[in-house]
């Protein structure tokens, strides 16, 4: 089973497309460029983002700058020394959500069409409504014909925090991705670091070396 993913370049209109999801209004990452400024001349910034993401496609080198994640503590309420009561907001590279954008509108439409139609989670204009309505008939038969029924959720905590990426690598092979794809997306994530800010001030960083991103599309 092959991906059939465009493996050539960006072109300026998929970075137009990439930047205008974009949300204004919200604190500059580790480069200090607001969303605003990518939108104050769309068609200027699309030409001159082209020629980064170009360079990036071409060489399969992310800057490092995009690899870097500011964290901010907001304090829930409850037991403050217990960890699930507080909560983590991350500041991030523009130029690299833009890059991140362009790259899963490339894959998105050929990964969905690989999936089965009975996946609902994670999945692009699907719901579970279908799957809701079959487990429910299924335990209405059960309880009329009085028979056994076992069934099990599984529900892993911090799932996204906890995917080995080096299964992830495997995985998009397996699937048919282009060895092009599986390296860029592979370098975005060697050397992510992240730097929890205190008191306005910036200690060292540390590496992440498991899990994949949330939130780094807008």
């Amino acid at each position: 089973m092959d991906l059939s993913i465009n493996v050539g370049p960006p072109i300026i209109e998929k970075i137009r497309v990439a930047i205008r999801p974009i949300k204004s209004g919200k604190a500059a990452g580790p480069d200090n460029i607001p969303a605003e400024a990518l939108e104050v001349v769309l068609s200027v910034t699309a030409k001159i983002i082209h020629i980064l993401l170009s360079k990036i496609w071409d060489e399969e080198q992310v800057s490092r700058d995009w690899k870097e994640r500011h964290l901010i503590n907001i304090q829930k309420k409850g037991d403050l020394s217990k960890r699930e009561n507080h909560k983590c907001i991350s500041l991030l590279s523009i130029l690299g959500k833009v890059y991140n954008r362009a790259l899963l509108n490339r894959i998105e439409d050929c990964v969905d069409a690989k999936l089965r139609h009975q996946q609902a989670g994670f999945c692009k204009d699907r719901s579970c409504t279908d799957q809701i309505a079959t487990l429910w008939i299924i335990v209405e038969r059960s309880i009329g014909w009085t028979l056994p029924l076992y069934i099990n959720f599984a529900d892993y905590e911090k799932a996204f925090e906890s995917v080995d990426r080096t299964t992830l690598w495997r995985l998009l092979r397996h699937y048919g991705a282009p060895e092009k794809i599986v390296n860029i997306i592979r370098n975005s994530y060697d050397g992510i670091n992240c730097t929890m800010m205190h008191g306005g001030r910036l200690p060292d960083s540390s590496e992440i070396k498991t899990g994949v991103r949330q939130g780094w599309l807008t």
